[in-house]
């Protein structure tokens, strides 16, 4: 099942945020009974986590971060790279 949400997750984040981002690391929180995906940007300081989707048993998406929030995310993140390139 984790790779089946896996390559839905991979999909949808191909289809919609675009293909500078991925799908990572899979997980099943009982709690809430949820798939959880960690999203990944490819930068060149490599792979950075952005944060997370969730998809319910029959791969549904419940929750996924907009575009938007990712971008500002990955901005703020690699501002921190180059506030420590300079020190």
């Amino acid at each position: 099942m984790q790779k089946e949400i896996y390559e839905t997750a991979k999909e949808y984040l191909i289809e919609n945020i675009g293909e500078l981002v991925s799908a990572g690391d899979v997980y099943y929180d009982a709690g809430q009974s949820t798939w959880n995906v960690k999203i990944l940007a490819k930068t060149p300081h490599g792979l950075l986590i952005l944060g997370e989707m969730r998809l319910d048993k029959n791969k549904n998406i419940v929750d996924v971060p907009t575009k938007e929030t990712l971008l500002s995310i990955l901005k703020t993140k690699l501002t921190g790279f180059q506030v420590r390139a300079i020190l």
